[in-house]
């Protein structure tokens, strides 16, 4: 066989082996797992319990993700911010206690990440909240879970059907870099 079938045929196995990668992140759902909640490990990752917070206590998603509303990231809470609450309420627990030594020391809990989009997605939270779309659009009734996980799978499908809905944009450059 000519070189030029051979590089031609492995370029074309390389390029499906890429095509393949690049659709398995679209379709495979990221999946978050947490551990008993209201604990803090030793690493200083903290397990939380919606339910209680958002649930229970109906506090707001943009009380504690306060960035949410002014850039693309919503942010997650300090121990400054958790502690804010705490320093008066359910202080006797391990994992408001665990909390409190991390705000002592002037560090910031680790809280374990439960959705992951690809590096060339770019995605707003401010834009989102400023169309009014509702926080459990994606991630699920909150609420209700005591381990957060992902309620949808964010993948190109769901974004356009959302954007569909809303009449807003489905041009390319929106949300790809």
């Amino acid at each position: 066989m000519p070189a030029w079938f051979i590089f031609r045929r492995r370029a074309l196995v390389l390029a499906s082996f890429v095509v393949v990668a690049v659709v398995a992140g679209f379709v495979i759902p990221t999946r978050g797992a947490a551990p008993e909640q209201g604990t803090l490990d030793s690493t200083g990752t903290v397990t939380f319990d919606h339910a209680i917070h958002a649930g229970e206590y109906a506090m707001p998603c943009l009380g504690c993700h306060v960035y949410a509303t002014q850039s693309p990231s919503a942010g997650l809470p300090s121990a400054r911010r958790c502690m804010g609450c705490h320093k008066f309420v359910a202080k006797e627990k391990a994992g408001v206690q665990g909390l409190a030594a991390l705000f002592e020391k002037g560090e910031s809990p680790h809280w374990l990440r439960v959705t992951h989009l690809p590096d060339f997605i770019y995605f707003s939270h401010r834009m989102h909240v400023r169309s009014k779309v509702a926080c459990a659009d994606c991630h699920g009734e909150v609420k209700d879970m005591h381990a957060v996980r992902m309620a949808v799978t964010m993948n190109m499908g769901f974004c356009l059907g959302c954007h569909a809905e809303r009449n807003a944009t489905v041009d390319c450059v929106a949300c790809h870099k």
